[in-house]
């Protein structure tokens, strides 16, 4: 069988973002669990929107700008939209970040996610020939 991840969106943060708690199994085994961010619902518009509820396949890709990451598929009308390390939603153009916990990590107010990077090593070692993800929007 192969690892599933349900990614609950929580709530819309103070500015174009949307906060999230992801969690995958393998089986009835709890296998990795985060924290997410997002850009906030703009209609699936590209660069500027998180992408729509519902069920996709996410591979591991490498590339030279993220390293190993992750690529989420079959997305309609959108190409490239990855799970991918930063931390402040200004490090997204509509991919998914990851962290273990959310933290004000400056003074602009805004809530980011922490330790994104080592949360994606994580996640590739959890689930390293990819997952079935699940969204659902609980945030409205």
């Amino acid at each position: 069988m192969q690892p599933r991840a349900t990614l609950t969106r929580l709530m819309d943060g103070e500015k174009m973002q949307s906060l999230g708690h992801m969690v995958a199994w393998d089986g009835l085994e709890k296998i990795f669990e985060c924290k997410t961010l997002e850009l906030e619902d703009r209609g699936n518009s590209r660069n500027i929107s998180r992408i729509p509820q519902g069920s996709y396949w996410v591979s591991p890709r490498e590339s030279e700008k993220y390293g190993w990451h992750f690529h989420v598929l079959g997305v309609p009308d959108r190409s490239y939209i990855l799970f991918h390390a930063g931390n402040k939603y200004t490090h997204t153009k509509g991919c998914i970040l990851v962290g273990t916990s959310f933290k004000h990590m400056d003074s602009d107010g805004i809530i980011d996610v922490v330790w994104s990077r080592h949360t994606m090593d994580k996640m590739l070692k959890a689930m390293p020939e990819g997952f079935r993800l699940f969204i659902v929007d609980i945030d409205k």
